[in-house]
């Protein structure tokens, strides 16, 4: 049986510190907009240091431009009208309005992408979107602007966002996965005290923390992961599963017993049935801190690697 603190004991665990992260902002970097700011810009047009961060929404790499000259922050293709939608368009700027509305239908069964794009705009604050088209009005760079302007998409639109904003955030994520620790340490100190009681307390509340700070991190942060990220979306999403499911069975075990029991044995066999699920929870906790909330900082590093069609 591991240690365990007295009850009331705790020591506030400090979350990963990477180097590169937000907090590294000098203090006098001004606040972030109000609103995201979303705008459009053409890949073979130099970048503007004010564009914020760069997402290439074409599905095929730009022609003949190398990596450096489209300075991409990250290459989102799954956003891009399909292949045959693609083909029907052509360009052809009479086909325009069947086009924005064929595509528009494309991105409401594609939501996935495009709660990538809007975790990311909520992340930066400011999003470019790259096109390499040459018409700047009639493009699907335009039509999927358009869509992210719509009012029924005003929440995620005027949702808090920008450096200070992800800070924030990850500040939240992190005081949760402590106060949740200190949960299981209070079940467990109670359990060795028989106090079934109290234990159930503790997992009670743990269990109205984990599942809004799982919703959170599933619509605000997973969207949000770069391809190459150091642990998919779904390793995240099979933890918070297990984490769900580990806490279940602990509180459906404990609701079988009496309010206190006396026997040392069964208290020491409880105390240990509660291990796992700590286990569970410092394995995910340092995973997201060195890895999720490192990946979805504003230092983006390569780009989704180039493949020219």
């Amino acid at each position: 049986m591991s240690a365990i603190r007295p009850s009331g004991t705790h020591v506030r665990r400090q979350c990963f510190q990477p180097t590169t992260w937000l907090s590294e902002l000098p203090p006098t970097v001004a606040p972030a907009p109000a609103a995201p700011l979303l705008t459009l810009r053409r890949v073979h047009d130099p970048a503007s240091p004010d564009e914020g961060f760069r997402v290439l929404v074409d599905r095929l790499w730009p022609r003949g431009l190398r990596r450096e000259q489209v300075a991409a922050d990250l290459w989102l293709r799954d956003i891009a009208p399909s292949g045959e939608l693609r083909k029907w368009f052509a360009h052809d700027a009479s086909k325009w309005v069947p086009f924005v509305e064929r595509y528009h239908a494309e991105l409401d069964a594609n939501s996935q992408a495009v709660r990538r794009l809007e975790a990311l705009l909520r992340v930066h604050g400011r999003l470019t979107l790259l096109y390499a088209a040459r018409d700047p009005v009639h493009n699907h760079a335009a039509a999927l602007l358009e869509y992210l302007r719509q009012p029924e998409r005003e929440g995620a639109a005027a949702a808090p966002s920008g450096p200070r904003y992800a800070e924030s955030l990850r500040e939240r994520l992190c005081d949760e996965h402590a106060r949740m620790l200190s949960q299981v340490d209070d079940a467990r100190v109670a359990l060795l005290r028989g106090d079934v009681t109290g234990a159930r307390a503790a997992f009670d509340a743990m269990a109205r923390l984990h599942a809004p700070h799982a919703r959170l991190e599933e619509t605000a942060l997973f969207p949000a992961l770069p391809r190459a990220a150091r642990w998919p979306r779904r390793t995240y999403e099979a933890e918070h599963a297990a984490l769900e499911r580990a806490l279940g069975e602990l509180r459906a075990r404990l609701q079988e017993l009496p309010g206190r029991i006396r026997s040392p044995r069964q208290r020491l066999e409880l105390v240990d049935a509660a291990l796992p699920l700590q286990h569970l929870l410092e394995h995910h906790f340092e995973r997201e801190e060195k890895g999720l909330f490192v990946e979805i900082s504003p230092d983006p590093g390569e780009p989704d690697r180039p493949a020219t069609a």
